[in-house]
């Protein structure tokens, strides 16, 4: 074998070395996006001691803008709090299903914003600020 061909034998060899070590390797699920739902009693949007959370209700995540791409869907537990885990790194939107007024809540409408938007990185946990909601009719329980 000439210098000619060990050359290219070496080149060879190690390109596939070279693109196996460049090849992007995929972030591991890890992240995690937790907050609730409580009943705004006095409809000041800040949730109080004595403000209760929201059993029940649905909450949608998206990836990316709200309204596209819905990749988990939940339901507040006994106190009013969600989690969403196993989540890859990226944007998110996270928005209570008040609109189509499932889960319930029929009367109840909201006292913060509709929508919470996260970037989360890997093994990231996001605690959002909780979504209010009050009752239009005037009552002090949902």
């Amino acid at each position: 074998m000439n210098s000619s061909q060990r050359t290219w034998a070496r080149v060879l060899f190690i390109l596939p070395l070279c693109l196996a070590a460049c090849t992007p390797v995929a972030e591991p699920h890890t992240a995690s996006i937790s907050g609730g739902i409580y009943f705004d009693c006095d409809k000041n949007g800040v949730c109080e001691d004595n403000e209760t959370g929201i059993a029940d209700m649905c909450v949608r995540l998206y990836f990316g803008a709200c309204g596209e791409n819905m990749v988990q869907i939940h339901q507040t537990d006994e106190k009013g709090e969600f989690k969403f885990s196993g989540l890859a790194p990226g944007k998110y939107c996270v928005s209570p299903d008040f609109e189509l007024k499932t889960c319930g809540f029929g009367g109840n409408f909201p006292t913060t914003s509709i929508s919470r938007h996260v970037t989360l990185e890997s093994g990231m946990k996001a605690d959002l600020v909780w979504f209010g909601f009050g009752n239009l009719s005037g009552g002090t329980e949902p």
